[in-house]
């Protein structure tokens, strides 16, 4: 070998040693050497965001600072309904948030819109753990963000179905199963519909919230139903799967089958408040759909109702839909951490994201049973002895069902939960049968839908005419001062 030969080689060997020891550059500038920073973050308010992360993540960064932009702000001095989604936009340009906090539809759309930055370069070069996630929250976290990753969640909300072991024991009926269908449901739960009378009468499935169309609401979920066209433009409701989606609520609640709340007498339409004669935990209903915050109120009935019995409990998965049952559409993503992609903080930013999704939060989240369950599946594994398996057994479904268009009114909704209710009612007390009911639903709908774009012109319209009467005012008033300086 020539000495040329063995000279380069030997400066291969160098640069190679160099770059080992040195590594790659890294994606994000690291903090300097003092840990200094600061960031403003977007929260619901400066005492709960200090007591949820600030203050622990400042034991680890005690050099950094926070400036908190409170949503709260976005209800202030508003006078009737407000667009938040149109406010948070308006928020958002205002007070340029390093670290942004928002739900799973914000966050598609502002991913979608090039407002945040892309974080998977960092993660692959720090190899964040992106494998203690629960199954299918990380695909559905970058389907979101069109394939890539904008932002990680610490938590998550589901629901789970309760039942009372001990009723089920007693009656000799066979304890609910995970992964059942609501058909399924529906029959193990009449089989309670004729056992006791008056104040000793035992129920199967009980809605505590809500009435028939609530539980309307949860059946067609399950199967994805989509209540208006991709544009918001047509109702959807007169379809083969809203019909027998209807005429499974209306079957099960006329049986007896399952319980719900009676009709309201409201002109506004169905009233949501909870049943303080709450028969769950009075240990007279043999199951219940509910989050991860009724295992308190379970730990703690007999604050809520002296004579409440101690029974035994066990959890289930919601029904699913058998055309797929491996997914869930009760599975939210309420709190989606997101840098801005123009903040000039990005590696205090992610350093907090990534203190905020780390394991250590995991584990202390999973001590506090306040309604969250980390999304981080190794700690949250039993609570008093019981499997917590049916929290994470279900991949979250990304069903947007129902009631999700950014396209309808908000005007919308509150008539139409109305129309919806009493056709519903209707085919309850067979005064009309399904096809009839929802022909005249969806009619009445469509003429409901007209009616709120129509009052949605009005109210922009008065919106915009109110703000330019504002600026003209501050207008004026400026050069008034101006004058009277002069």
């Amino acid at each position: 070998m020539s000495r040329k030969w063995k000279i380069a080689i030997l400066m291969l060997t160098v640069i190679a040693l160099i770059s080992g020891c040195f590594g790659e550059k890294p994606v994000l500038e690291e903090l300097g050497e003092d840990g200094k920073g600061k960031l403003k973050v977007l929260y619901h308010d400066e005492n709960s965001f200090y007591r949820e992360y600030g203050n622990y993540f400042n034991v680890k960064f005690p050099e950094i600072e926070f400036e908190v932009i409170s949503t709260n702000e976005i209800y202030a001095n508003q006078e009737g309904p407000v667009d938040y989604k149109a406010e948070m936009k308006k928020f958002l340009d205002k007070h340029k948030p390093d670290v942004m906090f928002l739900d799973q539809e914000a966050y598609s759309e502002y991913a979608q819109e090039g407002k945040l930055y892309n974080l998977d370069a960092v993660i692959a070069q720090e190899k964040f753990d992106l494998e203690g996630y629960m199954p299918g929250l990380i695909d559905m976290i970058r389907e979101k963000g069109n394939g890539s990753m904008y932002g990680l969640t610490p938590y998550f909300y589901t629901n789970v179905m309760y039942f009372n072991a001990d009723l089920f024991k007693e009656h000799g009926i066979q304890e609910p199963s995970n992964k059942m269908t609501w058909q399924e449901v529906i029959d193990l739960s009449s089989r309670f519909a004729n056992i006791g009378t008056g104040e000793d009468q035992i129920y199967g499935m009980y809605e505590e919230y809500g009435q028939a169309d609530q539980l309307l609401s949860k059946i067609a979920a399950t199967s994805s139903l989509q209540l208006f066209d991709a544009k918001g433009e047509k109702l959807l409701i007169n379809s083969d799967g809203w019909k027998n989606a209807i005429k499974t609520t209306a079957d099960a609640i006329r049986s007896k089958a399952i319980y719900v709340n009676p009709p309201s007498n409201d002109e506004n339409g169905p009233v949501y408040m909870r049943n303080d004669d709450n028969k769950f935990l009075a240990g007279k209903a043999a199951m219940i759909l509910d989050g991860p915050w009724y295992m308190n109120q379970l730990k703690n009935r007999k604050m809520y109702n002296k004579d409440a019995k101690d029974f035994d409990w066990g959890i289930v998965t919601v029904p699913i839909d058998p055309a797929s049952p491996d997914t869930s559409a009760t599975v939210y993503l309420n709190e989606l951490y997101a840098i801005s992609a123009d903040s000039a903080n990005k590696r205090a930013a992610w350093e907090f994201i990534k203190f905020v999704n780390g394991p250590e939060v995991a584990k202390a989240a999973s001590r506090s049973m306040d309604g969250r369950i980390p999304t981080r599946n190794q700690f949250f594994k039993e609570v008093d002895g019981k499997s917590m398996e049916a929290f994470y057994m279900l991949k979250p479904k990304d069903s947007n069902t129902s009631w999700g268009n950014e396209n309808v009114p908000m005007e919308f909704y509150q008539p139409f939960r109305k129309l919806e209710t009493e056709a519903l009612q209707a085919v309850i007390d067979n005064k009309k049968t399904v096809d009839e009911a929802v022909a005249e639903l969806q009619q009445k709908g469509e003429a409901a839908l007209i009616k709120a774009r129509e009052e949605e012109k009005a109210r922009k319209a008065a919106e915009q005419a109110k703000s330019g009467s504002s600026s003209d005012k501050a207008s004026g008033e400026a050069t008034e001062g101006t004058s009277d300086t002069k």
